[in-house]
């Protein structure tokens, strides 16, 4: 695969937006990650750049060369400790000091799947990206960063055309939103590339399709 020219003002990898940390897996594609709070971080995320459809990266170094492993928040969910909960109970204070592995905060819970991987050159830009299924394992409190538009738009384009080859596999990820996410990465691609752009007829062929079988589905047609 060939990489994708970039300009000149490409953005500085390390200081992304840091959105949260891996917590746990359901798969090798779907991972759990903790949003940070205030307190884990100086820079929290703003809701808009940790909302549905965001595109996000994990750094990882493979054999000395570094890769960014792409992905995409397709859910959330609010965590509150104290819900669910019946009896007497311990204050918070008290509580640390008998379970100190306990959650004692309310915290945000986002599901990331993956979309591929990139190669991050010397000078910071992406290259030889794939939408195919990577192989290597994240681990736990891997930092998960905002991923920025050019970026996104590096990692979806091979040879000046767009590719959206991991689209099965988001679909079946996601579930009852995959359809949902994928247009909400469709709407993001088309507002980052000029309206004159070739690609933008084939985006939206790609969302007028994934509709038309989400409502196929839905028994709506």
């Amino acid at each position: 695969m060939t990489d994708t020219p970039t300009n000149e003002d490409s953005p500085d990898l390390d200081s992304c937006v840091r959105i949260g940390s891996i917590v746990s897996s359901n798969s090798h594609l779907d991972y759990v990650v903790e949003v940070y709070k205030e307190r884990d971080c100086d820079c929290p995320p703003e809701l808009h750049e940790r909302e549905f459809g965001q595109p996000v990266f994990i750094k990882k170094t493979v054999d000395g060369t570094e890769h960014a492993v792409m992905g995409v928040i397709y859910d959330t969910q609010l965590v509150d400790p104290d819900q669910g909960r019946t009896g007497p109970r311990l204050a918070q204070d008290d509580q640390a000091q008998f379970t100190p592995g306990y959650i004692e905060e309310r915290t945000t819970l986002a599901g990331v799947a993956l979309l591929g991987t990139a190669e991050i050159s010397e000078d910071g830009e992406i290259q030889e990206p794939t939408h195919q299924m990577p192989r290597w394992t994240l681990e736990v409190e891997d930092t998960v960063f905002n991923c920025p538009d050019q970026v996104t738009v590096s990692f979806h384009t091979v040879d000046d055309q767009i590719q959206l080859a991991y689209m099965d596999r988001l679909l079946d990820i996601a579930g009852d939103l995959g359809s949902e996410v994928i247009v909400a990465l469709i709407n993001r691609l088309q507002g980052m590339l000029p309206d004159d752009d070739p690609n933008q007829r084939v985006l939206d062929v790609v969302e007028q399709n994934v509709q038309w079988q989400a409502r196929e589905q839905r028994g709506v047609v």
